[in-house]
């Protein structure tokens, strides 16, 4: 009898003690407004991604959010405003933020007006092959490339190699970030044509126009890399 009244009040101090832990967890978690924007941009964390775009209560400007909210399923196309619950992790692993963020609400989402198509719209749906480069035309050219606009990523074949990396683009640049690519075995004349085009887009702002179905690259007022309008499949 006397062991069985230990063994319950021992029970009732651990059940007391997980709630006090429990209710000390939720007291630290700060509850904060997020407006979270309708596409994602390129942001490097352990390795290239894509991020959400937010802005706190003191945000000027978007900022980059590279973690991830519990609870929250994020749609392309919509801008939200949140709230939600951030609470300070202990032992943090390397690489990794310092908040768990877990919503608590969504307390307005809204569809936000496409512009009207653009040249890049027409970018975006289209395969680029290369048929110029340097002035020299690529007859029968393995080499071309798409774009994802809402990854905000670039890929394709630069020879016998597929090669992938990150982009940004403002009004009328084109800045190609992270290229890489695999590392396939090749003949020397498409080991040349390879390392003659990743070189020239490795890392590099362009200035670009479409025209007569054409994609053209520019460095200063010398056109560089000439793309001819494909179907994506």
């Amino acid at each position: 009898m006397k062991r069985n009244m230990i063994k319950s009040i021992a029970v009732k101090l651990v059940l007391t003690l997980v709630l006090i832990i429990g209710i000390n967890m939720i007291s630290k978690a700060d509850e904060i407004r997020l407006v979270v924007k309708e596409d994602l941009a390129s942001c490097t964390g352990v390795a290239p991604m894509t991020c959400m775009q937010v802005k706190y209560k003191t945000s000027k400007n978007w900022e980059l959010f590279y973690s991830q909210i519990s609870g929250f399923k994020y749609k392309p196309g919509y801008r939200y405003v949140l709230l939600v619950n951030r609470t300070k992790r202990t032992n943090v692993p390397a690489d990794a933020s310092a908040y768990e963020y877990k919503l608590k609400r969504v307390v307005k989402k809204v569809r936000m007006k496409q512009n009207t198509t653009t040249a890049w719209d027409f970018v975006l749906k289209h395969k680029w092959k290369l048929i110029q480069m340097n002035g020299v035309t690529q007859s029968e050219s393995p080499v071309y490339m798409t774009f994802d606009g809402e990854k905000k990523r670039v890929g394709g074949k630069s020879g016998c190699n597929s090669f992938f990396g990150g982009f940004k683009k403002s009004d009328d640049t084109l800045t190609f970030n992270q290229m890489a690519g695999t590392m396939m075995a090749c003949g020397p004349e498409l080991n040349k044509l390879e390392h003659e085009f990743l070189t020239l887009i490795g890392d590099k702002t362009f200035r670009y126009d479409v025209a007569d179905q054409t994609l053209n690259l520019y460095q200063g007022n010398k056109l560089v890399l000439m793309f001819g309008m494909a179907p994506l499949k």
